[in-house]
Formats: C-alpha cells, sequence, structure tokens
C-alpha cells in the first residue's frame, strides 16, 4: 500500500493570500501546502480521502488518472468543494464512481451538489453513487473494502459546541488518518493502538475550538504507542524545517507530494 499526501494544509492553504509571512514567502517547496486530502494506493486502485477545493491541481501534480473510490471526512469547504472536478474520472467509464460520507456529510452533499440525485438526466456532472458508511454513528460502523483496502471508519467530533461530526479511518489496521477534529469516540479508540503510522491533522500549536493543539497530537502518539507519527493540516505558523526540528524524534510534518510505502 502507497500513501500520497495530496495536501498538508489548512483551510486557507499556504500561502495565504496577502501574507508576507517568513512560511507564505518561503521558497522551500515543501512551505508550500495545498487544502488537505490523501490518497491510497493498491495493485487495486485508488481510494481519495477528500475533494478540497485543490483536487485538479493536486491530481494533475500527481499524474492520477483514475479513482476507484472517494471517502469524505466531513463537510467543510475545504475537504469537499473540488467535487465537480470528480467529473474527468467518469468521463471514460459506464460505472459510477462510489463515494462515502457520514450521515451530516451526505446530507450536505445532496443538498449543495443536489444533481448527484438525478445524475442521468445531466450531461456534464460526475457521475457518482453516494453512500452512508456503514452502521450508524451511535454504534459504531464497520469497516468496507475499496480497491482492496480496508477502511474502518473512526467517529470524530470536530467542534463540540456545534455538533459537528468528522469521520477517520484506520487502513488494513496499520496506518490511522484523523484530521479535523476535537474529540475521538472513546468506543473506537481500539483501533488506533500500535499502528505502524498515526497521521493527525493540527494546524496550530494553541488551543483551538475545533482542532486539537500539536502539543496534543504529541501526546496521542505516545497514548496509543504507534510507531510513527505525521502531523499534518499545517498553518502558516511554522517553517517545514522549524516543525522537523522541534518536534525531532517525536513526530514529522507531512508535506505535499509525500510518499509513505508499507
Amino acid at each position: 500500500m502507497q500513501v500520497i499526501v495530496l495536501g498538508s494544509g489548512t483551510s486557507t492553504g499556504v500561502p495565504i493570500i496577502t501574507c508576507p509571512c517568513k512560511v507564505c514567502t518561503s521558497k522551500d517547496p515543501k512551505d508550500k501546502r495545498y487544502r488537505a486530502s490523501l490518497l491510497f494506493q493498491s495493485d487495486k486502485g485508488n481510494v481519495l480521502v477528500d475533494s478540497g477545493p485543490d483536487l485538479r491541481e493536486q491530481m494533475l501534480r500527481e499524474k492520477i488518472n483514475a479513482i476507484n473510490g472517494v471517502l469524505y471526512t466531513h463537510f467543510h469547504f475545504d475537504h469537499l468543494d473540488g467535487l465537480p472536478d470528480l467529473r474527468p474520472f467518469t468521463f471514460d467509464t459506464k460505472a459510477e464512481l462510489k463515494c462515502y460520507a457520514n450521515p451530516q456529510t451526505h446530507e450536505v452533499i445532496l443538498t449543495r451538489y443536489p444533481y448527484i440525485r438525478n445524475s442521468a438526466i445531466y450531461s456534464n456532472v460526475p457521475r457518482i453513487s453516494l453512500n452512508m458508511y456503514p452502521g450508524d454513528e451511535e454504534k459504531g460502523y464497520r469497516a468496507i473494502e475499496v480497491a482492496g483496502m480496508e477502511f474502518q471508519p473512526i467517529r470524530l467530533v470536530h467542534i463540540p459546541q456545534a455538533g459537528l461530526l468528522s469521520t477517520g479511518f484506520v487502513v488494513n489496521k496499520r496506518f490511522g488518518y484523523l484530521t479535523d477534529f476535537k474529540e475521538i469516540n472513546p468506543d473506537d479508540e481500539k483501533y488506533l493502538y500500535n499502528l505502524d503510522i498515526l497521521f493527525l491533522g493540527s494546524p496550530i500549536d494553541h488551543p483551538h475550538v475545533s482542532h486539537i493543539q500539536q502539543q496534543e497530537a504529541l501526546e496521542i502518539f505516545t497514548r496509543f504507542k504507534v510507531k510513527r507519527g505525521i502531523i499534518g493540516h499545517l498553518s502558516h505558523q511554522y517553517l517545514h524545517s522549524e516543525l522537523l526540528t522541534k518536534w525531532h524524534g517525536y513526530a514529522e510534518p507531512a508535506f505535499d507530494g509525500m510518499q509513505i510505502t508499507l
């Protein structure tokens, strides 16, 4: 299994428009951060996690010509609003592109893109089969298999005050991806212990209403005894080189184009 970090940035992307800070003006390509997204690859195909507004550029950069499924974490624009750019992946296939989401995100997708309900009557929209993760938010979700890989959904709370939920994943019982969250459902913590890699989204190193701070991410790596910790969904707070030094021996910063082989 191969994992490609399509985007390692937060909702604004980095550089941020109009920002003159040292990160936004850095010449280091590892300080250029598209909106957060991962691609999982096996010998049976590609699975995309989230389709943010940078999707077109990400797919062209990595020369991705086919997608076998899309898994959504939640409905915020930086994770969803590149959905129309899935169209080319359905131009030359009769099958619909299978997508999965939690109930909140499922509802928002159909509201924001109503043509998905009746795609047969449109000529130029992505042919998508939108599904909810099997199981439910209260009792837990069952694993799904896409492109020969097993994805176990992990229930997360993104913004507790608003009741906004998110979904993470443990892939093939080895790689965990949790982005945009404040809380992990205690009943799903059993999936997170002793992973080869745990990738967490944490934009900044001070308290935030909807994200864990970076010190919390380091503590999660220790708590679940993961072999390798990676932090993405990064803001323009630190240079990549600064994060390498700051987290040395504890975790590593993600960067666009990063490739991980398991």
